[in-house]
């Protein structure tokens, strides 16, 4: 028997660095913030911290001037019941071998791309085909803030789904952990109601929620 009970993320050491937790990600100035976006960069299997703690040891030795990237491992930290009783808790990984970097195409291109433990990065698949390339996905800012929010605050397990049947309302939460938070509502076949939050090229993330935390977004009809 085990049972999963979400807590708060914590920061995890790497032999290369002290990383940062991941609603805290170590980013770069507000004046070089001009064109850039959050890329999906894929890695190795069960290599997504090592690489983290690469990416970010890379941005400790730079001055914070010349920071260009920023890093996001989105994970959740679980409490595990084994069937003895023992308990431990866990960092899960909503995105296997997936590591997000926002920075501009240059700096993607020329400084992360070519790094060994980059494998290549994500591909958007239903984008407009240039010189017979699909272009690279992109992630907008507004989704992967939700993403943080949700992660850092969610006391549930999160699914991260391909795709969701049957959205409801957009609804915002108005209490607990995830106040603030939007997305869209699921009913679930046990009558149960989750709140969606899309991703865009990855689906969606969801998270199981009382119906009385949150509130239906009036739309601006002007």
């Amino acid at each position: 028997m085990e049972s999963n009970i979400v807590n708060r993320e914590e920061s995890h050491k790497t032999k290369a660095a002290v990383t940062p937790t991941t609603d805290d990600a170590v980013g770069v100035p507000k004046s070089q913030e001009k064109d850039m976006h959050w890329y999906i960069a894929i890695v190795g299997n069960n290599a997504e911290k090592k690489c983290l703690g690469y990416l970010t040891a890379r941005l400790e030795q730079l001055k914070e001037s010349d920071r260009n990237y920023e890093v996001y491992l989105p994970t959740q930290k679980v409490l595990r019941i084994k069937s003895n009783g023992q308990r431990h808790y866990a960092e899960r990984i909503l995105f296997p071998t997936l590591i997000f970097i926002r920075c501009t195409n240059h700096t993607r291109l020329k400084e992360i791309a070519p790094l060994p433990y980059i494998h290549r990065f994500f591909i958007n698949t239903a984008g407009k085909s240039e010189n017979g390339h699909r272009p690279v996905a992109i992630i907008p800012d507004d989704q992967m803030e939700s993403l943080r929010k949700m992660a850092l605050g969610a006391d549930t397990p999160i699914s991260i789904e391909s795709h969701v049947f049957h959205l409801g309302e957009r609804v915002r939460v108005i209490a607990g952990n995830l106040v603030g938070l939007e997305g869209n509502i699921c009913r679930e076949p046990d009558n149960s109601t989750s709140l969606v939050v899309k991703m865009d090229v990855l689906g969606c993330a969801k998270v199981s929620i009382p119906q009385d935390l949150l509130q239906p977004l009036v739309e601006d009809k002007r």
